[in-house]
């Protein structure tokens, strides 16, 4: 499988993220853990936690490195957790678009509780990732996420 330049490829862990493209790579300190940290009080995933997650993966994003890449509009990753979201999520594909992306991500939002009821409750951190895909394709300008 070829990949053009300027495919990202991420990782999300819950103690860093992992960032490579064109030979370029940033790793953050600050993963998945910290964000829950400040954002779920209790490992209770509601809508404030959700929309904390969203102010803090922002700042992430927009204060590294990251905000200057020129991305191809496409990422690929191997994440279990990703592979996990997309089970949950999409029907198991291995390619997901923004739009259906945004689409699950409404539905997530609608339903919070019964989709936090769908997971174990140490693997919650994988609405973290959710909501930090999420914004990754928005802030990021990703146009499909391919799982590996």
């Amino acid at each position: 499988m070829t990949h053009p330049d300027s495919v990202l490829k991420f990782s999300l862990g819950l103690n860093g993220l992992s960032f490579d493209i064109d030979n370029q790579h940033i790793q953050l300190e600050q993963g998945l853990g910290f964000v829950d940290s400040k954002s779920s009080s209790h490992g209770v995933i509601d809508e404030l936690a959700i929309e904390k997650m969203i102010y803090f993966i922002e700042e992430i994003i927009e204060s590294k490195p990251l905000r200057n890449l020129k991305i191809s509009g496409v990422a690929v990753t191997s994440d279990a957790a990703m592979t996990h979201l997309s089970q949950l999520f999409f029907s198991a594909k291995k390619k997901i678009s923004r739009i259906e992306l945004e689409h699950r991500f409404n539905d997530f939002i609608e339903r919070l509780s019964y989709y936090a009821n769908q997971v174990a409750p140490d693997q919650l951190y994988i609405f973290t990732y959710f909501v930090f895909v999420r914004e990754m394709m928005h802030h990021l300008r990703i146009e499909e996420i391919q799982i590996l």
